[in-house]
């Protein structure tokens, strides 16, 4: 366990190193409209390296299920409360069929904290049962979203799904 931790935050450091978007400042991570790209990006390459160490294939961004992560990163922020339901009582499978998703939820992942994605992707790693989600073989696809309160509080969200691989370049 502590080598994967170990392995976990070294990765995360070596992309974060890279960084040049978001300013910690006082204490607190402030993200910026311009660092959406960013911040998804350095996501996406250390989830796919968690789960290459598990031995499962790399996931891909997924548009409509980062509108679905969008939508709950807001919502839990206006609730303040960090859980699966939607302040109208949706579900993380609502929330995908509601964006145009066609695939299958696997699952979906959130957190509250004032730090940065990839500490918080370690803190999900630490946690058998996110990171079984997150290395779930069932998963294809991705989506992530957070939203940051005034007060610097920033709402995590990951959605994760099984595309129908309708479009894909796989289907030639």
């Amino acid at each position: 366990m502590l080598r994967k931790l170990c392995l976990t935050a070294a990765a995360c450091l070596m992309l974060g190193a890279c960084a040049t978007g978001p300013a910690v400042k006082s204490g607190i991570y402030h993200i910026r409209p311009n660092d959406t790209v960013e911040i998804q990006d350095r996501m996406l390459d250390s989830v796919n390296a968690v789960r290459a160490r598990s031995g499962a294939a790399p996931l891909t961004l997924n548009p409509q299920l980062t509108a679905a992560a969008q939508v709950q990163a807001r919502d839990i922020s206006r609730q303040n409360r960090a859980w699966p339901f939607g302040s109208d009582g949706s579900s993380p499978y609502d929330r995908i069929r509601r964006e145009g998703y066609g695939g299958e939820l696997v699952g979906e992942i959130y957190s509250q904290s004032y730090e940065t994605e990839l500490e918080t992707l370690t803190a999900w790693v630490e946690d058998p049962v996110w990171e079984a989600e997150l290395v779930s073989p069932d998963a294809t696809e991705m989506g992530f979203a957070w939203q940051q309160d005034r007060s610097g509080l920033i709402w995590w969200v990951v959605t994760l799904g099984r595309g129908t691989g309708v479009g894909y370049a796989t289907d030639f």
